[in-house]
C-alpha cells in the first residue's frame, strides 16, 4: 500500500476549498492515521506520531477557553513523536499560522460548513484503501467538472477546479497548440506559455515537469490540457485524464454553439454571393445584426489547402476566426470544398495585404502547403461576387506564376487580369488558335518542348546564351527549336508584331488551361 502524505490527504481526501494556511514546507510528512478532538481533556490522547489531527476551533475553545489553536499546534508539534499535520474547521488567526510556520507543521483550513465526520471517513479511506479512494476521488473530480460545465462556468471554471484539486498549474490549448487560457504562476506560467503541445506525453521546460493530455479523439483532438509543476505524480496524471474528458464535453458545447453561429454567418455570406439581394436594406440590417460593418469596403480572402479533410478545414476556419477576433475584426467566414472564404472589412487606416500576409504566415506554421489569395477591394454587397472571382483567379494563376510562399493578389497578375476577363470569349480563343494552338498540339503529339522553349526564350528577353543555359541544351539545339516554332506556328519572332502576339498567346495559354480548374 502506498504511503500517504499530508499532500495526498489535501488532494485526495479533504473537501474542495481546503487551504494550506501555514507550514506548507511540511506537506511531505507521512500520515499514519487520523486523530479527532476528544470531548474531554486531554484534547488528543494516546498519539503515536504521524497522525493527522482533526478539530473544530470552536469545539476546542468550548473544551477549554485557554486552548487556542496556536497552543494546540505547539503542543502537537512538541510531542515526543509529533503529528503529521493539523486540519482545522474555523477561523485561523495570524498567531495560529505563525505557530504552525515555526513548527513547520502543516496547518490546513477546511471550508466553512465542512462535515468533520465525513472528512474523517475520507481520510481513513485513503489510508486504509488508497487505490479505491484514488479512483473514487477521480470520479468525484470528473463529476465536479461536468457540474461546473453544465452550470455554465465554462473553461475558466473547469481550470480553476483542476488547479485547486491538484495544486498544480494548468493550461488549455487549441488543436494547433496555441494557448487558450491558463491558471498558473511563477516559472510554470512561463513554461506553459512557451509550450506548443502536439500530442500526449511528458516533457520538461524551465525546470517544470509537464504532462499533456489530448482533449477528445487522439487522431483529431479538439485541443490539449497541460499540467505543470516542479514534480508531478499519479494523481496529477489522473486529474489531467479526467479533466480532458470533461473539457471534451465543454468543447463539444462550444463547437455546437460555434457551428450554429457559423451556419448563420455562412448562410449570410452564401446568400450575398448567390446574387444581389432583392432587399438591399434588409441584407445590410441582417449583416449588422451579425456584427458586420457593411458600410466599409470589403475584400475576399481565399485560404486553400489541397486535399484538406473536413476536420482540417474546420480547424483552419477556427484558426482564421481566432486570428481575426484577436485583431478585433468581425468578418463572415464560409467553408467551401477545399477552401475557407472570408470577406475582410477594410478601414481607412488598415493595410489589408499586410494583415493577410501575417495570417498566411501564422497558418503556414500549422498547415504547410496552404495557399492564400485575395481579390480587390469592393464597396457594396452586390460587388462581393466580383472580389471572390478575383481571389479565385489569383489562387489558380498566382500559384502557377509565383508559388504559394506569398499572398496571391489579383492585382499582381498584370496582363493576366485582362486575359481572365476574356477567357470565355470567342475572340481570345480565335487569337489563341491563330498563334499558339498548333505548337500546343505538336507538343502533345510529339511530346516535345517547343512551348517550354518559347517561354524560356521570352523569360530571358531573347538572349540565346541565357536561354540555352536555362534549358540545358546546346545553342544549336535552341536555334533548331526556334526554327521549328516558326515553321509550325507560322509566326516570325523577328517580326515585332508577331513576337508580341506569341508572347501574349503564351499567357493566354496559361489562362485558358485553368478553365478545368474552376
Amino acid at each position: 500500500m502506498p504511503s500517504v502524505t499530508v499532500r495526498d490527504v489535501l488532494r485526495l481526501a479533504l473537501p474542495l476549498g481546503t487551504m494550506t494556511a501555514a507550514g506548507a514546507a511540511g506537506v511531505g510528512r507521512q500520515v499514519t492515521w487520523v486523530a479527532t478532538l476528544r470531548a474531554t481533556l486531554p484534547a488528543f490522547a494516546e498519539l503515536r506520531g504521524g497522525e493527522l489531527a482533526l478539530l473544530s476551533v470552536e469545539a476546542a475553545q468550548a473544551l477549554d477557553s485557554r486552548l487556542s489553536l496556536a497552543v494546540l499546534v505547539r503542543r502537537l508539534a512538541q510531542a515526543p513523536v509529533p503529528v503529521a499535520g493539523v486540519v482545522a474547521l474555523g477561523s485561523i488567526t495570524a498567531e495560529d499560522a505563525a505557530a504552525a510556520e515555526e513548527a513547520r507543521l502543516p496547518l490546513l483550513q477546511l471550508p466553512a460548513g465542512a462535515d468533520l465526520r465525513e472528512v474523517e471517513r475520507e481520510v481513513t479511506r485513503l489510508i486504509t484503501d488508497y487505490e479505491a479512494q484514488f479512483d473514487r476521488r477521480g470520479a468525484q473530480l470528473y463529476d465536479l467538472l461536468t457540474q461546473r460545465s453544465l452550470a455554465g462556468q465554462g473553461l475558466p471554471g473547469l481550470l480553476d477546479a483542476l488547479a485547486e484539486r491538484t495544486g498544480q498549474s494548468v493550461a488549455c490549448y487549441s488543436p494547433n497548440g496555441e494557448l487558450r487560457t491558463q491558471r498558473s504562476k511563477g516559472s510554470a506560467r512561463i513554461a506553459l506559455q512557451a509550450l506548443r503541445p502536439n500530442g500526449k506525453g511528458e516533457s520538461n521546460l524551465l525546470n517544470q515537469q509537464i504532462w499533456v493530455e489530448p482533449i477528445g479523439p487522439t487522431d483529431y483532438p479538439a485541443g490539449y490540457l497541460a499540467l505543470a509543476g516542479s514534480a508531478l505524480d499519479a494523481w496529477d496524471r489522473e486529474a489531467a485524464l479526467r479533466g480532458a474528458s470533461a473539457l471534451a464535453l465543454e468543447f463539444a458545447k462550444e463547437h455546437a454553439v460555434q457551428a450554429a453561429e457559423d451556419r448563420l454567418r455562412g448562410d449570410f455570406l452564401s446568400n450575398i454571393l448567390a446574387g444581389p439581394p432583392s432587399d438591399m436594406a434588409a441584407a445590410v440590417q441582417r449583416g449588422q445584426e451579425l456584427g458586420y460593418s457593411l458600410t466599409l469596403p470589403h475584400m475576399a480572402v481565399l485560404i486553400n489547402l489541397e486535399d484538406g479533410s473536413p476536420q482540417v478545414l474546420s480547424r483552419i476556419a477556427s484558426s482564421v476566426q481566432s486570428e481575426l477576433s484577436r485583431r478585433g475584426i468581425n468578418a463572415p467566414i464560409s467553408r467551401r470544398d477545399s477552401s475557407i472564404l472570408t470577406m475582410i472589412p477594410i478601414s481607412g487606416t488598415s493595410r489589408p495585404r499586410d494583415l493577410v500576409e501575417q495570417l498566411r504566415e501564422r497558418l503556414n506554421i500549422d498547415y504547410p502547403g496552404i495557399a492564400v489569395a485575395i481579390g480587390g477591394q469592393v464597396g457594396a454587397l452586390n460587388e462581393w461576387r466580383r472580389t471572390l472571382e478575383e481571389a479565385e483567379q489569383a489562387l489558380i494563376l498566382g500559384r502557377q506564376l509565383f508559388g504559394i510562399d506569398r499572398v496571391l493578389a489579383f492585382s499582381d497578375l498584370g496582363v493576366y487580369r485582362l486575359l481572365v476577363r476574356l477567357r470565355e470569349t470567342p475572340e481570345l480563343w480565335m487569337f489563341y488558335r491563330e498563334t499558339l494552338s498548333k505548337l500546343a498540339d505538336y507538343d502533345t503529339r510529339q511530346r516535345a518542348d517547343l512551348i517550354k522553349t518559347l517561354e524560356a526564350y521570352f523569360s530571358h528577353l531573347g538572349n540565346l546564351r541565357a536561354t540555352s543555359e536555362a534549358l540545358h541544351v546546346h545553342r544549336n539545339t535552341l536555334l533548331y527549336r526556334l526554327e521549328r516554332i516558326k515553321e509550325i506556328s507560322g509566326m516570325d519572332l523577328d517580326n515585332s508584331e508577331e513576337h508580341f502576339a506569341l508572347w501574349l498567346a503564351l499567357r493566354a495559354h496559361r489562362v485558358l488551361s485553368t478553365l478545368d480548374e474552376t
